[in-house]
């Protein structure tokens, strides 16, 4: 379970308001991890006329125009981008970028439908959600300061290691929870009552996590950093309601390793935390090897 700190950042944005926030979050984290990025805004072909001609404007947008605008929101930005405009289906050209890239982590926002192009939860974000070959970030929040508090959320499955040590590694100086949600058995809450099924059904589930966390490939010094909690009920809703408490924590989710289910279908629990959580939520798939990264990044600047 190899990771660190990203090092190249790909922030993926449809020119709208709402992106603005990604790209503070994306300014703050490039300077925290002193890492380079690049800016990609993509014009779909599918989308992008049907919209402007609804609007009354022209069919075709021409990648010119993309670019001058893309450059004028990163004018006043204190971190050098690449910048991209590229054509295609939304989520397929930006994962294709992210590779040609070597990019560590894609940053984007949920963003209204916008003439130029379109970022949607439920479509391009759930695309990337799914397919993405490294960790995605959905920025829901504006950014004023580094990520202070990260939550974690754990099945005790593998994926959910791989998102805890890549927490780990990304915020070295945040606060790391580490958060299970339990059931607790319908026939033990009629025989004893519920409070007491809950209490043991939260001591088991302790020593479950307990023993999972102690089996992680981490450094001591790691493992200590880690905060436990765990609550009864659905995980997705528990993770709602802690966000409405705390919307500037940072969720983070683990994503199944590849399969035939999994091209189909984010987890139930990751799925419904991308719809229904305030806070900005990180999803980091399975990677049993670091990122590959085909050449070494470009220094070419906005400006």
């Amino acid at each position: 379970m190899t990771a660190q700190a990203p090092k190249r950042l790909l922030f993926a944005t449809d020119l709208s308001s709402r992106c603005d926030r990604a790209l503070d979050r994306a300014v703050l984290l490039g300077q925290q991890w002193q890492a380079s990025a690049v800016a990609l805004s993509v014009l779909d072909p599918a989308t992008a006329g049907r919209d402007l001609k609804a609007l009354g404007g022209p069919e075709r947008v021409p990648q010119s125009v993309a670019e001058k605008r893309l450059r004028a929101d990163l004018a006043v930005e204190c971190l050098p981008f690449t910048v991209r405009v590229e054509r295609g289906p939304v989520a397929d050209t930006v994962l294709a970028v992210a590779q040609s890239e070597g990019a560590d982590l894609i940053v984007t926002g949920v963003a209204r439908n916008e003439a130029l192009s379109r970022m949607l939860l439920g479509s391009s974000v759930d695309t990337l959600a799914r397919r993405s070959p490294v960790p995605l970030l959905v920025v829901r929040n504006r950014a004023r300061v580094p990520y202070a508090r990260v939550r974690v959320a754990t099945d005790l499955s593998d994926s959910a290691g791989q998102a805890l040590c890549w927490a780990l590694a990304a915020f070295p100086d945040a606060e790391v929870t580490l958060f299970h949600a339990f059931d607790t058995v319908p026939r033990l809450r009629e025989a004893v009552g519920a409070g007491l099924a809950t209490r043991n059904a939260h001591d088991a589930a302790l020593e479950r996590l307990q023993a999972w966390l102690a089996g992680l490939p981490i450094e001591a010094a790691q493992r200590a950093r880690v905060r436990v909690a765990l609550e009864p009920g659905d995980a997705a809703l528990r993770l709602y309601e802690h966000s409405t408490r705390q919307p500037e924590d940072l969720i983070v989710l683990g994503r199944a390793e590849r399969s035939a289910l999994a091209s189909l279908l984010l987890g139930s629990v990751a799925r419904q935390a991308l719809d229904i959580v305030d806070s900005d939520v990180a999803v980091v798939p399975h990677l049993p090897h670091p990122p590959h990264r085909p050449h070494a990044p470009r220094n070419t600047a906005a400006g």
